[in-house]
């Protein structure tokens, strides 16, 4: 809740230091400033390029264009240091927490050391002014004050790595969280003596080819609601890798779990033919047996989904504990 309720506030904040920064490079073009307008127009990009402009924005390839992008305004910088464009030192003061939001944080860094060497050059070229000695105080105070919320926003990221349950894409729960809840579900199936089964979904190009680009990734949250509306409110699924998705099927015997995979695959394929992508989709399912903990019940449902794969395009296996293989 927290991460959407700051989503919901950094984007229109997001869009305004768009429009502003759009403006700003008109206004510079009319004033005859294209040094000052290409800078203007940087930002924009920056801004653009940023996932709080766009949640899909933080997927390749933006990161790699906003990196870039922070890049082309380093250099720019660093032409109106050599250009003697005293007026436009005051943009130094934002660029190094510019640096943390648009480059990765051990690139920041470098980027920092190039901002602070524009900076102290800058300063040298302006022997006549007299305000650079007071440019240097105010840089290093800002620089200063930039560094410490980029390492507590840090902190603050990796604190809450542990705390998220959901994956962002497709909001189904988070891998880390699987095996300490599948045990839960164990211990629960045990004590009350009730059936378990997990049923495991594999996504595969037809192709053997990286999945990637755009088709796929507007797929992915598709098919993460379709699996949470198609699974009961106790059931619960994880985004297992970038392409599997694993369910936890409280109360199901075995037989059950089989045609659920198969009407879950069904689904998920005309969802796929829907957007004209050729994948393929393989389920597993595997029911708990005795003496089964969350590591074993995962690797029973993983060898199921391996037969499945290894059959046929768009096939389904269920592991069966008592002969220990998996069965059509």
């Amino acid at each position: 809740m927290a991460t959407m309720a700051g989503s919901v506030l950094l984007k229109p904040l997001a869009h305004s230091a768009f429009i502003g920064a759009a403006v700003m490079a008109a206004l510079s073009v009319l004033a005859s400033e294209p040094l000052l307008a290409a800078c203007a127009a940087t930002i924009a990009g920056i801004v653009v390029c940023s996932p709080t402009f766009h949640k899909r924005h933080g997927a390749a390839p933006w990161p790699a264009l906003r990196a870039g992008f922070f890049i082309i305004l380093v250099l720019l910088m660093a032409t109106a240091a050599l250009t003697d464009r005293w007026f436009m030192s005051y943009w130094l003061y934002g660029l190094p927490l510019l640096a943390y939001v648009a480059v990765p944080w051990r690139g920041a860094w470098i980027a920092i050391v190039a901002v602070v060497a524009i900076a102290m050059f800058m300063v040298y070229q302006a022997s006549g002014i007299a305000q650079r000695h007071q440019m240097i105080g105010a840089f290093f105070l800002t620089l200063l004050l930039s560094l410490i919320l980029a390492f507590l926003l840090e902190f603050k990221r990796r604190q809450l790595m542990p705390l998220r349950r959901t994956d962002e894409l497709t909001n189904a729960a988070s891998q880390q969280h699987l095996t300490s809840d599948l045990n839960k579900e164990i211990q629960r199936s045990e004590r009350e003596g009730t059936t378990l089964s997990v049923i495991m979904l594999a996504l595969k190009t037809s192709n053997d080819a990286e999945p990637a680009g755009a088709d796929l990734r507007s797929i992915l949250p598709q098919i993460g609601r379709y699996l949470h509306s198609h699974i009961r409110d106790f059931d619960a699924y994880y985004r297992v890798a970038d392409l599997q998705f694993l369910i936890i099927l409280p109360g199901i015997t075995s037989p059950q779990a089989s045609r659920q995979a198969e009407a879950l695959q069904r689904g998920v394929q005309q969802l796929l033919h829907s957007h004209q992508l050729t994948m393929t989709l393989s389920t597993g399912a595997a029911g708990l047996n005795i003496g089964d903990d969350a590591n074993s019940l995962q690797h029973s449902v993983t060898g199921a989904l391996r037969r499945a794969q290894q059959h046929a395009s768009n096939n389904s296996h269920t592991f069966n504990g008592r002969n220990q293989e998996p069965k059509a």
